[in-house]
């Protein structure tokens, strides 16, 4: 048997299950999802929550990117209007609107309300008229799952490049067993823009598109600043109104980050991933999971004073020293993938050795410049369809 350190050792050198590039650890519970991906003729929904790394967009974009290329597209899944909110966020969807709203962040302290399960909301001081302006950059809308707290339900009115076809959007009220109010439109043909008019709202908790197509319908959600705890918390609202909207097959989570400036403990971090993952299993039975390690870097700056030779002046060098934190919540990360059956992506053993994450910063070192970030997704992408191909040619056909 092995002692405490030995394994300790293992799983920092990443030799545990032959750590290697492009390869998820203990991907066994993933089965049900490779052969739901290989065989559904429904959409298989993927989940992706995060911290600042997942809410920009590149990353998760990536990841979404490779599994729709090779198993199709059912849809952009969650999208939320950050730039209302005064945030950053993805950039294929643009929102606009006539006034100016205020917002809650899960993160926030002294919330008084669940912020839904975006882990954002935006919010007007009374419930009012308010149209919402949105223009997908990249493709055209298909079937939008609105979801708000108001009076009735919202119209549709013509904008400019989109007014032949507005007459054939339907909006129609959605499921009423959800937490929040859901409205459904179905966009017209082509449509890339919709003029959403509410005539009372007062909370806007974001959309789901999807397609009635075969293939990946991938959501992700990410708050800057975020860690296990947010998500959990008011009794796990956020991660269990995002599994009940979505209904995911596959959640993947990726935190970490903050938890290592926080000086969060193993033991600490290794119950809040419980509460996070009994939550999303109340709402969503049999789903599976893939936790990705925090990033290797994570560096932190230190001002060093010098002064050239020859210079009266005193000038500062700005240095980065890793977060001896974000190794050791890397370890507790795999050992409770290890323990409890979970997938594992380890991007920080894969950054170690991948000279490409040399030019994947940004000027802070905690983030990445989108080149940075679109690596990451590409590799997390191809290892989860290394798992699908290994399963598909090694255990299906046994």
């Amino acid at each position: 048997m092995l002692c405490r350190r030995a394994i300790a050792v293992m799983l920092l050198t990443g030799s545990w299950m032959g750590t290697s590039a492009q390869k998820l650890l203990n991907d066994t519970g993933l089965y049900p999802v490779y052969e739901a991906m290989d065989t559904s003729t429904n959409a298989v929904s993927v989940l992706h929550l995060g911290d600042s790394h997942v809410q920009g967009g590149f990353f998760p974009d990536a990841v979404r990117k490779e599994l729709q290329d090779k198993f199709g597209y059912a849809g952009r899944g969650f999208v939320f209007p950050y730039n209302l909110a005064g945030t950053n966020g993805p950039h294929d969807y643009r929102w606009s609107s006539f006034f100016r709203w205020t917002s809650d962040r899960m993160v926030d302290r002294n919330l008084s309300e669940s912020p839904g399960p975006g882990g954002i909301v935006l919010k007007s001081p009374q419930d009012r008229q308010a149209a919402l302006l949105v223009y997908h950059n990249d493709s055209t809308i298909g079937k939008l799952k609105v979801w708000y707290r108001g009076k009735g339900l919202p119209e549709i009115r013509p904008t400019e490049n989109e007014r032949q076809d507005v007459n054939e959007s339907i909006v129609y009220e959605g499921n009423s067993n959800l937490p929040v109010q859901e409205a459904i439109i179905l966009a017209g043909s082509g449509m890339r823009t919709l003029s959403i008019t509410f005539p009372d709202i007062s909370r806007m908790y974001g959309a789901l598109e999807v397609r009635d197509a075969k293939g990946i319908l991938y959501s992700a959600i990410g708050i800057n600043g975020a860690q296990f705890q947010h998500y959990n918390i008011f009794e796990g609202s956020v991660a269990g109104e995002a599994a009940i909207m979505t209904k995911p097959s596959l959640v993947i989570l990726s935190l970490g980050t903050n938890e290592a400036f926080g000086a969060v403990t193993p033991d600490q971090l290794k119950a809040e991933m419980e509460k996070t993952v009994v939550v999303i299993r109340e709402q969503a039975p049999g789903v599976q999971f893939i936790f990705t390690t925090p990033p290797s870097g994570m560096m932190k700056k230190r001002q060093v004073a010098y002064r050239p030779k020859g210079s009266k002046r005193t000038k500062y060098r700005t240095k980065f020293t890793a977060v001896p934190q974000a190794a050791v919540l890397r370890q507790a990360i795999m050992e409770f993938c290890r323990e409890n059956g979970h997938a594992c992506w380890d991007l920080f053993g894969d950054m170690r050795n991948d000279s490409r994450f040399n030019r994947a910063w940004s000027h802070d070192h905690v983030h990445f410049n989108a080149y940075g970030y679109q690596l990451q997704g590409e590799l997390l992408g191809k290892a989860i369809l290394n798992g699908y191909n290994n399963w598909q040619q090694n255990i299906r056909k046994n």
